[in-house]
C-alpha cells in the first residue's frame, strides 16, 4: 500500500466556541449540529481502516467547524489510532471537559504526537476572541496534558489588537510551564487585527497584496494531504472542504456526484486519494487567470497560516514562516 504524509480530519462540526471570524458565523447550508457532522467511533474506523493508518504518517485533527472534542468518542477514536501506531496532531480550543479527562487524553498520546492548545491572549482578553471559552480552563486543561508527560504540548497565540502587549507574558507562563512551543500569529481577520507594531499581517498592506506573485501554490498538494470531513468526504483543502458547506458554493468547482465518488465511507480512501482527478486539478491551477476565486484568495498571493513564528522553548530554535516565499527558516533564537 502507498505511504501517505498527511491527513487531515475532524470528528464533528459541533463546537462550544463562538469566535467572531469563525467559518461557522458564515451563511451556510447545513445544521452543523445535525448528527450526521458527528462520525461514531464505529464509523471512523470504516473510514481510516487499519491498514490505511498504518501506512499514514499523520492524523491531523483540526476543524473548519468544531472542535473535535466535542465528540463524545473522542478519546476512544485517538485510542484506535494509536493503536495503529499512527501519529497525532490535534488542535483544540481547550475550553471544556475536566482535568481527568484532559490527563486521559495525555496518557493516550505519546512522545511522538502533539497538541496544539489556542490561547489568544491572557485571562482578561484571551475570551474577547475565543468566546465562550476561559483562559484559567484552558490554560488547566494544558497543563494537565503537559503533567501526563507524553505528548508535546504546543501554545498558539493569535495577535490581536488586544493582546499584542502580553505576548512576552505569555511566552514566559509557557516557559514555566514546561510548554513544548509557544506560536505567534499575525491574523489576516478583519476582526481585532492589530493597527500597529511588528504583528501586522501582509495582506494588510495594499503594497504587499499589489506586488505579490500571481501564481497558485497549493500548499496542501505540496505537503502531499488532503482534508476529510466527519461525514468522509474527501478533499484536496480544509478551504474547499469549508466552502462545500456554504450557502453559495461559486468560489470552487465540485465534479458531478461529489458525495457518492468523494465518500470515504461508500469507496475506500486510498482508491479516492489515487484518483487522477487531483493531478488534472493542480494542471487546472496553472493558470492563474482562469482559477477558482477560492484558489486565489488562499494560496494565490499571501496566506494567513504562513505568517507565524514558532518557538521551540526546548531548543531555542524558531521556525520563521515567510509570507513571500511560503517557505520555513530555522534560525537559532
Amino acid at each position: 500500500m502507498k505511504k501517505y504524509r498527511q491527513l487531515t480530519t475532524e470528528l464533528t462540526f459541533r463546537c462550544n466556541a463562538k469566535c467572531p471570524a469563525c467559518h461557522r458565523v458564515k451563511p451556510l447550508r447545513i445544521n452543523l449540529n445535525d448528527k450526521k457532522y458527528t462520525i461514531s467511533l464505529d464509523k471512523f474506523k470504516q473510514l481510516f481502516y487499519p491498514e490505511l493508518l498504518k501506512n499514514l504518517d499523520w492524523l491531523v485533527i483540526n476543524g473548519n467547524f468544531g472542535d473535535s472534542v466535542m465528540n463524545k468518542q473522542f478519546r476512544e477514536i485517538i485510542t484506535y489510532v494509536k493503536e495503529h501506531d499512527t501519529r497525532i496532531l490535534i488542535h483544540t480550543n481547550g475550553g471544556i471537559h475536566d482535568h481527568n479527562y484532559w490527563t486521559d487524553v495525555g496518557n493516550i498520546l505519546t512522545k511522538r504526537d502533539i497538541i496544539n492548545f489556542d490561547m489568544d491572549g491572557l485571562a482578561d482578553t484571551h475570551s474577547k476572541y475565543r468566546i465562550n471559552t476561559k483562559f484559567e480552563n484552558v490554560f488547566s486543561n494544558a497543563c494537565s496534558v503537559i503533567k501526563a508527560g507524553n505528548a508535546q504540548v504546543h501554545w498558539k497565540y493569535i495577535v490581536f489588537e488586544h493582546n499584542k502587549h502580553q505576548v512576552e507574558e505569555a511566552r514566559q507562563m509557557a516557559v514555566n510551564a514546561n510548554f513544548h512551543t509557544f506560536s505567534t500569529v499575525k491574523t489576516s481577520r478583519d476582526v481585532f487585527a492589530p493597527k500597529t507594531g511588528n504583528f501586522i499581517h501582509s495582506k494588510k498592506n495594499k503594497e504587499n497584496m499589489d506586488n505579490a506573485e500571481r501564481v497558485i501554490k497549493c500548499v496542501w498538494d505540496n505537503w502531499g494531504k488532503w482534508y476529510v470531513s466527519p461525514e468522509g468526504l474527501v478533499f484536496r483543502c480544509c478551504w474547499t472542504g469549508g466552502h462545500y458547506y456554504d450557502e453559495a458554493q461559486s468560489r470552487f468547482y465540485y465534479p458531478p456526484k461529489f458525495e457518492n465518488l468523494f465518500n470515504g465511507l461508500h469507496v475506500p480512501l486510498e482508491k479516492i486519494l489515487s484518483y487522477d482527478y487531483w493531478t488534472k486539478l493542480q494542471n487546472y491551477l496553472k493558470g492563474y487567470d482562469r482559477s477558482f476565486s477560492l484558489c486565489k484568495s488562499q494560496c494565490g498571493k499571501i496566506i494567513s497560516s504562513i505568517e507565524k513564528t514558532e518557538e521551540n522553548l526546548t531548543t531555542g530554535k524558531k521556525v520563521l514562516f515567510d509570507s513571500h516565499s511560503q517557505n520555513a527558516q530555522v534560525r537559532e533564537a
